[in-house]
């Protein structure tokens, strides 16, 4: 059963969001913060079973607070306008030690057998959307040329790849938290639930107006609109779509290639746009779900209970 997005949702969302305050919040690595990190840290390590590699886990989660230890650093940069070449030196390093825990962790879950399924899954998205962002941060938008560019965009891309690193780990620290600490509460770990509700109120309204370009290509089928859906689509995978679990990340950028693709080559397209519609409805429904959302939404709008598989 797929989640209709009726009349109601839309103007609650745009309501919402209207009251919800505009900025971007940047969150720093607080003394008060860390501590908190360390304590999750140390009770999820507590409840490592022996299918868990305890040392490993434990460097997982080091280096995680490492790169929020240099996200801290830039937040504060930010606000001085004559840093913004101690940035670019942080990112640098930045940049080398999250490819070393990208390999460190690939390089352990090339052996399934290591963990068990549900941690291999976990271990595997976290890898990932962080190389995921990994390269769209050095390889498309902190390029060579960057320090020669003019102080507002170079600030503007730092600010940008601050926040994109920082939604990235926040995410695959509770993830992983939660795996091996059940009880966990994702939404006291960061304290952050304002920012939380608004980056989910943006998922929410992109999801709602992708799905609608969506059915006006199925209706219409005309040059216009698919025109419309590939730009909207290629819009959603830069902005929004980093809101998602990442886990559903290589489901939306898989499905929106092969549709992308086709649309282009002029090839039959109508099966793929079905699919990719059916997708994203499903995964508008379980965003609404979140714990930000609660009695938010009318229950009577319930969402199909598993994501849709992208083979």
């Amino acid at each position: 059963m797929s989640t209709q997005i009726v009349p109601n949702d839309e103007l609650l969302l745009q309501q919402l969001l209207t009251q919800s305050n505009d900025s971007t919040p940047i969150i720093g690595l607080s003394e008060e913060l860390k501590g908190r990190l360390q304590r999750e840290i140390k009770v999820a390590l507590e409840n490592v079973g022996e299918e868990v590699d305890l040392e490993f886990a434990r460097t997982v989660f080091e280096e995680m607070l490492r790169v929020f230890d240099r996200l801290a650093l830039i937040e504060l940069n930010l606000q001085k306008l004559d840093t913004l070449m101690e940035n670019l030196s942080i990112l640098d390093v930045l940049q080398f030690e999250l490819r070393y825990l990208i390999d460190f962790i690939e390089a352990r879950i090339k052996v399934p057998e290591a963990f068990s399924p549900r941690l291999h899954e976990v271990l595997d998205g976290i890898s990932y959307g962080i190389s995921h962002d990994v390269k769209r941060i050095f390889e498309r938008e902190l390029t060579s040329d960057i320090r020669h560019q003019s102080t507002p965009v170079v600030y503007g891309k730092i600010m940008h790849a601050h926040g994109l690193l920082a939604n990235c780990f926040q995410q695959s620290f509770i993830t992983l938290a939660q795996v091996l600490n059940p009880k966990i509460d994702p939404l006291s770990v960061f304290d952050d639930f304002e920012v939380r509700l608004r980056q989910s109120l943006i998922l929410c309204n992109d999801l709602a107006l992708l799905i609608r370009v969506v059915k006006t290509a199925q209706t219409e089928n005309s040059a216009t609109a698919l025109k419309d859906l590939v730009e909207q689509a290629i819009k959603f995978r830069d902005g929004s779509m980093h809101y998602l679990m990442y886990r559903d990340w290589r489901g939306y950028e898989k499905l929106a290639l092969a549709l992308i693709t086709a649309i282009e080559s002029d090839l039959d397209h109508r099966d793929l746009l079905h699919q990719f519609g059916t997708y994203l409805e499903v995964v508008y429904g379980h965003v609404k779900l979140r714990a930000v959302f609660k009695d938010m939404f009318p229950s009577s709008n319930s969402p199909a209970e598993d994501v849709a598989e992208v083979n």
